[in-house]
């Protein structure tokens, strides 16, 4: 009896921290306020959060973000991709504003504020590109 009574108990404990963790939205579910920047001819990895401010930018749609993101996994520390182009966003996340810098031809993301990258699923690759390059498209220059 004993035994039955602490399989279930483990069997238990083990669905409900399963069932917690499925249910806690991810820090991308929170996300918000996202803001696309117009740093052309900058190195973007060189431009402050802080100085984000002195250039174009226009909103890109938060459930739009959402979606895509809520596919996105960290990748490990040795697996970081190179760069060769990106994108500069901001967004808020728990009343903290982060500078996300986004790969221009690859599914990749890089979060400034915590040094880690994400990536997304390559069956979603190409439409999150798309949808990054018409939003850029639309931006005015300085």
């Amino acid at each position: 009896m004993k035994a039955r009574f602490k399989y279930f108990l483990v069997l238990s404990l083990t669905l409900s921290a399963t069932i917690a963790a499925i249910a806690q939205p991810t820090k991308w579910q929170k996300a918000s306020s996202w803001t696309l920047y117009n740093i052309r001819g900058v190195k973007f990895y060189k431009v402050d959060l802080d100085s984000l401010e002195r250039y174009s930018r226009r909103p890109l749609n938060d459930d739009s973000m959402r979606s895509f993101l809520s596919q996105s996994v960290e990748l490990p520390p040795e697996k970081a991709p190179m760069w060769m182009g990106a994108y500069v966003t901001s967004c808020i996340i728990d009343q903290k504003r982060h500078k996300i810098d986004i790969s221009s031809y690859g599914g990749f993301f890089f979060d400034e504020s915590n040094n880690k990258f994400y990536s997304l699923p390559q069956n979603i690759e190409k439409d999150w590109l798309n949808y990054l390059a018409d939003c850029a498209g639309s931006l005015t220059t300085q």
